[in-house]
């Protein structure tokens, strides 16, 4: 009996041996395979950032039915934590959850599988503890360090963030829900100039990056992120089926071809790029999409968008069994400005209004512990890539993580530009007073960028409000154009707003842009009937 194992097992490992060396795995290389069968999950690998405390990290993989699984989590050669399970018989996977753990490192991360009297051993090395990031959107969030302003300056400063670690998902769909990712086309590698810069649209995601390294000047501990994101592709494809099916979104609809790139079709990509991951410790989520969306179920946005966050937070907590938080930060990009035709007139500042669930701000009672950077004075006319994407993604990543900052990590300071608090209409002057809740910056007068709805026997238009007198918190608007109702106020509400940081408004200090809002004139003086705006 003994004999016979000896030899079962020299078989096998021998096999193994040949099987490896001849490429037979593809992704894994041979010492994060082991037997047939016994491996780590696609994204546990060498010089992956695993969630730092106070949640534990998720280690999991594939083995052999009711096999032992045993993995020690090792420093300088010593382990300092053990921890066991079983493979699951029903789907062939183990999984444990590391105790929480300090950021640093690095660490050796090694898993042994035992069955009768033969075993075998996977290692991953050079592990670091820190903050766990997935990046995922459209083409925005797609476009590569090498697509941005100062692109060579940009790809040759990593010297100083090489615990700033990096991987980027294929872009890869699926009709069903995948268990693990069918392929990476980055592995969790540190940060050289040509991985952030491998070429337009593939990887790293310019954006993720940045932020992450922002994020780093301000932690100094290590800082993990995965970017997950294809070209234009609307939300739709991110969107799991209980979701869509939420929101009544129709299996079927039209999308203008200068906007459709990538695949349309309901969850495909959330089948194959974001579900594989759901078992990964977060620490939170940044998103940059929505252009496919202009034309595309836009009046379903203020739906899909919020449900898509709601998802993806209960799948991620459940998947990473309760380590992930319920409400983990997620944050956005309020879209920039393009030049479009004028079938997307209006489409763009509705989308603008439905990223924020049509409050203007987050967090809001919809979209609890969101943050949001307004990119709306981003514009790039010159853009190589076409307008609808500009090249200034540092000050992107630089407003996306002030939000991390404040909402993921409790800080104190302002994240978002200045928004009205109280709209008045001043009776006899025919001016519209709005009350800032932050101090504001006016930083020239537009005659065009406020707009009023005069109303008159059930029809409406809009109206320009010139920028008149205004104090430290408040501006005027004249809108003596407007004879009859005056019923809405509108802001920026135009595909183009400004030219490059050129909007007339913004927070006193922060360089913060006020962003786009529509909202109701509530309080007309005597002889006005206020009606709805169209």
């Amino acid at each position: 009996m003994i004999a016979s194992e000896f030899v079962l097992g020299l078989v096998l490992r021998l096999f193994l041996q040949a099987h490896v060396s001849a490429g037979g795995f593809g992704l894994f290389s041979s010492d994060k395979v082991g037997y047939v069968g016994f491996r780590f999950a696609s994204y546990i690998d060498d010089y992956m950032v695993l969630q730092r405390e106070p949640a534990g990290a998720v280690i999991w993989g594939y083995g052999t039915p009711r096999a032992t699984v045993t993995v020690t989590l090792c420093r300088d050669q010593e382990p300092i934590m053990k921890k066991g399970t079983r493979v699951k018989a029903d789907s062939n996977t183990w999984t444990v959850v590391l105790d929480p753990m300090k950021p640093g490192g690095p660490y050796e991360v090694m898993a042994q599988q035992t069955l009768g009297r033969i075993n075998f051993t996977l290692r991953v090395h050079d592990v670091l503890f820190g903050d766990v990031w997935l990046c995922s959107g459209q083409s925005n969030m797609k476009m590569t360090v090498s697509q941005v302003f100062n692109a060579t300056g940009e790809l040759s400063n990593t010297a100083a963030y090489q615990s700033v670690r990096i991987l980027s998902v294929s872009s890869t769909q699926a009709q069903q829900e995948l268990e693990d990712l069918a392929k990476v086309d980055l592995r969790w590698s540190k940060p050289t100039s040509k991985n952030l810069g491998h070429g337009n649209f593939t990887y790293m995601s310019a954006v993720c990056w940045l932020f992450g390294r922002f994020l780093y000047d301000t932690l100094r501990y290590p800082v993990g992120l995965l970017s997950s994101s294809w070209s234009g592709t609307p939300i739709e494809a991110w969107s799991s089926r209980r979701s869509l099916e939420a929101c009544g979104v129709p299996r079927s609809g039209s999308m203008p071809s200068d906007l459709k790139i990538g695949p349309s079709a309901h969850s495909v990509l959330w089948n194959a790029m974001i579900h594989p991951l759901r078992n990964m410790t977060l620490k939170g989520v940044i998103w940059y999409q929505g252009e496919s969306n202009v034309n595309f179920n836009r009046d379903l946005y203020n739906c899909t968008f919020p449900l898509l966050i709601d998802d993806w937070r209960q799948t991620f907590h459940d998947g990473s069994q309760g380590q992930t938080e319920r409400l983990f930060p997620f944050g956005f990009v309020q879209l920039s400005s393009y030049l479009s035709g004028e079938a997307l007139h209006d489409g763009l500042p509705q989308i603008r209004w439905h990223q924020t669930a049509d409050f203007g701000y987050v967090p809001n009672q919809r979209m609890p512990n969101t943050f949001m950077a307004a990119a709306v004075d981003l514009c790039d006319r010159n853009s190589p890539f076409g307008s609808i994407h500009p090249r200034d993604k540092q000050t992107v990543a630089y407003r996306l993580h002030l939000g991390a900052r404040a909402l993921a990590y409790g800080e104190k300071l302002i994240f978002q530009g200045p928004l009205p608090q109280k709209i008045e209409l001043l009776a006899d002057t025919g001016l519209l007073n709005l009350t800032y809740s932050q101090p504001i910056k006016v930083q020239r007068r537009d005659d065009k960028i406020f707009e009023v709805s005069c109303c008159s026997d059930h029809q409406c238009k809009w109206l320009p409000a010139p920028m008149d007198t205004f104090s430290t918190q408040t501006l005027a608007l004249n809108i003596t154009s407007c004879h009859d109702t005056p019923a809405a106020l509108r802001y920026a509400w135009t595909p183009w707003p400004c030219e490059y940081k050129q909007c007339p408004l913004y927070h006193l200090t922060s360089t913060l842009p006020a962003p786009p809002f529509i909202a109701p004139i509530t309080n007309p003086s005597p002889g006005y009937h206020s009606r709805t705006a169209k």
